[in-house]
């Protein structure tokens, strides 16, 4: 009998247990960002600059075409301003989705050491994606600053509000994917393919809800990223507050999705492991 409570003390939870279990785990994805850091951009010429670039791009191409088809600005909003916001602020949610989902294929070798886990190493690459899209934001915003372009955020706690929803949704299909794509393989190419590539067009990020066609509009409200990004853009700029960006549907599906991909994770992640 004082065996079996002897068992029972050593194995309560305590706080401090809690609190250095926690300490272990942030120590442990910190050296995974590093090393995936390192991993990503050390071992090419341009390094961190090509986060810089692909977003650059994308943002001087349809601006270039949005201003031949057009002469005034959307809603009132200074263009590249627009542009930026949406384009970058779209890869809060697109870039840990996709960069989550090969976690565990590519890590098995570093989940033979004890204190790293399948969590440790999916939560790791997000991470990095979610502070290299904030340094991004931050960045090219003041470089349009100094280019000349109105840049003037109206709320700028609505605007972290909105990026964080973001993040949290990409967090979460990306939990939701990378558990499954050392099962089922073709969920990667089902991700890029036929999922990506209409969000990517779908979300307002060259466009706002109000200048399409009600009937498409009404279809397209569906997509919880474009909600997103009319919030975004309503909190970001004076000139514009969305009609159609709807938070409890936004945070709604933010949190579910979280849920949905932590409870994947947690009932897929040991097949996971073993799946070659």
């Amino acid at each position: 009998m004082n065996v079996h409570a002897a068992g029972l003390a050593v194995n309560t939870i305590t706080p401090s247990r809690v609190i250095a279990a926690i300490a272990t785990q942030i120590r442990v994805i910190n050296a995974l960002v590093l090393r995936e850091t390192k991993t990503r951009y050390g071992n090419y010429k341009i390094g961190f600059l090509w986060a810089l670039i692909e977003p650059l791009v994308g943002v001087t191409v349809f601006v270039a075409i949005f201003a031949n088809l057009r002469s005034d600005s959307p809603s009132g909003m200074p263009l590249v301003p627009f542009m930026l916001v949406g384009f970058i602020c779209y890869g809060f949610f697109k870039d840990p989705w996709g960069t989550m989902q090969g976690a565990i294929s590519n890590s098995r070798n570093l989940l033979t050491f004890p204190q790293v886990t399948t969590f440790d190493v999916i939560m790791a690459r997000g991470v990095l994606e979610i502070m290299v899209n904030f340094f991004c934001l931050g960045f090219l915003l003041y470089m349009a600053h100094l280019a000349g372009f109105e840049v003037r955020c109206e709320r700028p706690l609505g605007v972290l509000v909105v990026c964080l929803l973001l993040c949290i949704l990409g967090l979460g299909m990306g939990f939701l994917f990378a558990s499954i794509e050392p099962l089922v393989p073709s969920v990667k190419q089902l991700a890029s393919q036929v999922m990506s590539r209409p969000l990517y067009f779908g979300s307002g990020l060259f466009f706002t809800a109000d200048s399409i066609p009600a009937p498409i509009r009404e279809y397209l409200l569906y997509n919880p990223v474009l909600n997103m990004i009319e919030l975004l853009r309503g909190e970001f700029f004076y000139e514009f507050e969305t009609s159609y960006g709807s938070w409890s549907y936004s945070c709604w599906w933010a949190f579910g999705t979280l849920a949905v991909g932590l409870l994947t994770h947690q009932a897929l992640h040991k097949r996971a492991i073993v799946k070659k």
